[in-house]
């Protein structure tokens, strides 16, 4: 892959970004976690192009940015009541990746060097909660199940850092493979990343303001992805709408 077009792809997050600007109004509050990981990950990629086209290593805001992330979608699948039968594994999560993040930065390799061992356990962390909700999801949504944006978010999710943990495990370790096989599951993972992002986009972008359940032939699945991220028109402008899930 070159790199202008891996650049590219890096930066398809920022139309969830932006999309997420333009409707933050009519955002559920539930799901601000989810848009600000997206302002922050995009704000990340800048940062990065700017720094490494002046000769220098992205490491820094890298390592920064993975804790960031790893906070965010954590208290996400909070919001999403993930927790609500143990009050104290959520703090205690927190706590744990920061105690990690810190250990692995500033005890084991430095703040300069890419994070992995953080990268390998926050990313099997979020496969598991993604798993345990779309187990949730798939036994509690009566009607299609592609309607439901906690489900896509989390099969992206699902299948973003499960690779993630592959290809970092192989960087890591090497397990006697060549540096050519490591680059070509690094660039799978490239447009794994792509294709994550444009699902978030998606979800962010599937609600139609005109109508509180409306669906467009184009989207993704032929579903109205995202429609309950948003207030519905419906419902007291003060009154969020929330969909039982």
């Amino acid at each position: 892959m070159s790199y202008k077009l891996g650049l590219i792809f890096s930066f398809s997050i920022g139309i969830a970004a932006i999309i997420g600007w333009i409707r933050f109004k009519k955002v559920n509050p539930a799901y601000y976690p989810f848009i600000f990981c997206m302002w922050l990950g995009f704000l990340n990629e800048i940062i990065g192009y700017f720094i490494t086209h002046r000769g220098y290593s992205n490491a820094i805001n890298n390592n920064i940015y993975v804790l960031a992330e790893s906070l965010l979608f954590t208290w996400q699948f909070k919001n999403w009541r993930l927790f609500h039968r143990s009050k104290y594994l959520f703090p205690l999560l927190i706590i744990s990746l920061i105690l990690i993040w810190i250990t692995e930065g500033f005890l084991i390799k430095g703040i300069n060097h890419m994070f992995t061992y953080f990268r390998i356990m926050y990313s099997f962390l979020i496969v598991l909660m993604s798993i345990n909700m779309i187990n949730r999801q798939l036994m509690r949504e009566r009607k299609s199940i592609y309607k439901n944006p906690i489900f896509i978010i989390c099969m992206a999710f699902l299948v973003y850092y499960t690779f993630t943990v592959i290809v970092v495990v192989f960087w890591q370790y090497g397990l006697n493979v060549s540096m050519q096989f490591v680059m070509n599951i690094t660039t799978i993972l490239i447009y794994i990343n792509l294709f994550t992002n444009l699902i978030f986009a998606l979800a962010i972008y599937g609600y139609q303001p005109n109508t509180a359940f409306h669906c467009h032939s184009d989207y993704l699945f032929r579903s109205c992805i995202g429609y309950d991220i948003f207030y519905s028109n419906n419902h007291p402008s003060t009154t969020p709408y929330y969909r039982i899930v």
